[in-house]
């Protein structure tokens, strides 16, 4: 595989002539951070040339990522279109338009225009509308036969005996589809302990292996021993397959990263491995750096996830699809996801069933592409709709269905905006988890923060809740960071006595660009939400986030310094973790939600850093 980044070139304009005229430019791009097109809406042209390797019989193109409708020629000949998603990823032969003798032109357009026909649906989306290859493209290879498919059956066996579970048997199966295969094709696999830039490396020797004849299954089986994946112990798996013909010439492989571990919903618990959990979180607005917009960089993306995980947060969501890059940090790092399909707002007023078509499309490319993650724990199948009227209401379960015919191991939730108005009626209760965006005192007003809760928890028994969205959008609403800062520890202070809130998702982690903001004008269009600026750059109510969200209270006492496990939100067992207390490193015992342990060294003046069992940062007093 090869990543397409250099030697394109690109122009706007409403046909391919416009070329003519293109500059060079690298992928991922987008035009919306240019000087002279920060606010174009249309269509932009990139042209570039694939080498024809006649060692290899097919060629793809795999575009991770084109917003929004993309057509694809090799010269003037169209190859194919990607139209109504422009978050999701696919992928396009063009062996039958390659040139035998030399190079082939491959020419895109892409159109960033508001649709009625998309999702995001015309302009009812709150996050920048950047256009372009703002994702990487990559040029695969393979031989006649290749890999089209993988379902893997990665599942943890828990006892329940209600303690978290780092260990122990699990069920592992998977099942590969073919594409172009003959008779006598094989696939080689092994399944290796680890995996390349995790907290455990990837193994020499493979745990199982064996060959599968085209067609067959690997039937699940109970593997006596492996490590479950945490967000504290993110232990990862990788299954490599190689594709044989004639039972000795490679025609493609395939390397997937996976986890055992088990989620799961009980009345108004929420488990993880076995462990009742509460958990903390807080959402990332990607795409917000005015200098980079949408097009992001590995690390550009590294950065703010470390920033969103430093925070304590391990629990988010994202209002639209995001790359497998994304998700790999999250799998390595441990951070809980919810991922969404882009439909956001009281758009359309009609009925939403004639959006089906492009929803229906979406589920399948996201948990297509997506479902091995370990770190995506839901499916979210639409945020802020209008959940009280009863064709919403429809559509909401019809989604629901569908996500979790396609993928039954995670929960699929509807986050809502309007439970207030009418709970029995709402569409969050045809959800898993009844995700609740709780804006009381700004957005909603009219209502008081624990009457408006204790009426919707009474009237959910044995439901789970989770805060979806709360925070400060200024100017819309004044007082800045320090208002903001306030508004997060009453919500907090709300939410900790309420049992039946397993998680919450503060908003959010960053001011962010968007094309409906309250200041500023082209690329520097913007709403102003976060605990960090758009770039990053923490702001004091980012401290308070990390400190509410430490599963550790730390308190420096006559005999040393005192480390308690939190018990109401977050709790979760803390293991394995460690604190630099001056130039001393001290392992903490394990300690359940409630328990104490004091330390009782001679250095009780000294800066104390605390991490996780990963080696992550916690905390530094």
């Amino acid at each position: 595989m090869k990543t397409l980044q250099k030697n394109w070139v690109f122009a706007a304009g409403e046909t391919a002539d416009c070329l003519k005229d293109g500059s060079p430019v690298t992928v991922p791009h987008t035009w919306n951070v240019e000087e002279g097109l920060q606010s174009y809406v249309g269509k932009g042209w990139y042209r570039t040339k694939v080498q024809h390797d006649p060692s290899y019989e097919r060629l793809f193109l795999r575009f991770r990522g084109a917003y929004r409708d993309a057509a694809v020629y090799a010269g003037d000949r169209l190859i194919g279109k990607h139209e109504g998603s422009g978050y999701t990823p696919f992928e396009m032969e063009i062996t039958p338009f390659l040139n035998p003798e030399g190079d082939t032109e491959i020419t895109v357009s892409v159109d960033n225009s508001f649709s009625e026909n998309a999702l995001p649906y015309s302009r009812s989306f709150d996050w920048a509308n950047d256009g372009g290859l703002y994702r990487p493209v990559e040029c695969i290879r393979t031989g006649k036969t290749r890999i089209e498919d993988v379902q893997l059956q990665a599942q943890p066996v828990i006892l329940p005996n209600g303690k978290r579970q780092n260990e122990g048997p699990a069920v592992f199966g998977f099942r590969v589809t073919l594409d172009g295969a003959g008779p006598g094709d094989q696939v080689q696999w092994a399944l290796y302990p680890g995996a390349e830039d995790s907290m455990i490396p990837l193994a020499d020797v493979p745990l199982l292996s064996g060959v599968l004849k085209n067609g067959e299954a690997l039937e699940p089986q109970v593997l006596p021993k492996v490590s479950y994946w945490h967000f504290d112990r993110p232990a990862l798996y990788t299954l490599r397959l190689t594709v044989l013909t004639d039972g000795e010439t490679v025609s493609d492989e395939r390397e997937i990263v996976f986890g055992f571990r088990e989620l799961k919903l009980q009345g108004e618990k929420w488990y993880l491995n076995g462990e009742a959990v509460r958990l903390p979180g807080m959402e990332w607005m990607p795409g917000s750096d005015p200098d980079i917009g949408a097009a992001e960089s590995r690390e550009d993306i590294q950065k703010m996830l470390k920033l969103l995980k430093e925070s304590n947060s391990v629990l988010t969501r994202f209002h639209w699809q995001q790359d497998d890059d994304v998700f790999d940090w999250c799998d390595r790092h441990g951070l809980l996801v919810q991922e969404e399909i882009p439909f956001w707002g009281k758009q359309p007023e009609g009925d939403p069933e004639e959006l089906w078509p492009v929803v229906r499309q979406q589920l399948e490319e996201m948990i297509s592409a997506h479902r091995h993650h370990p770190s995506i724990v839901a499916w979210g199948v639409g945020n802020e709709l209008s959940a009280q009227r009863e064709n919403v209401r429809k559509y909401i379960r019809k989604a629901v269905a569908y996500a979790k015919e396609l993928d039954e191991s995670r929960m699929v939730n509807y986050v809502t905006n309007t439970a207030w108005q009418g709970p029995f009626q709402d569409g969050a209760m045809d959800g898993e988890a009844l995700c609740i965006n709780d804006y009381i005192g700004t957005w909603h007003q009219g209502l008081e923060q624990e009457s408006a809760w204790r009426e919707l928890l009474e009237d959910h028994p044995g439901r789970a809740f989770i805060p979806s969205e709360f925070g400060l959008c200024e100017p819309a609403f004044a007082g800045g960071d320090p208002a903001r800062e306030k508004i997060f520890l009453e919500k907090t202070a709300s939410y900790r006595p309420k049992e039946q809130i397993v998680g919450t998702v503060y908003f959010c982690l960053n001011d962010y660009r968007t094309h409906m903001g309250e200041e500023g004008e082209g690329k520097l269009r913007r709403r102003v939400h976060g605990s960090a600026d758009w770039k990053g750059s923490p702001k004091p109510s980012y401290f308070t986030v990390q400190r509410e969200h430490a599963p550790l209270i730390v308190e420096r006492t006559e005999k040393g310094i005192r480390f308690t496990c939190r018990n109401d939100l977050p709790r979760y067992a803390v293991q394995g973790y460690y604190a630099m207390i001056g130039n001393e490193r001290v392992a903490l015992p394990d300690l359940q939600p409630g328990e104490s342990y004091e330390w009782t060294g001679k250095t009780v003046n000294e800066k104390i850093t605390i991490y996780r069992s990963n080696g992550d940062f916690m905390l530094t007093l």
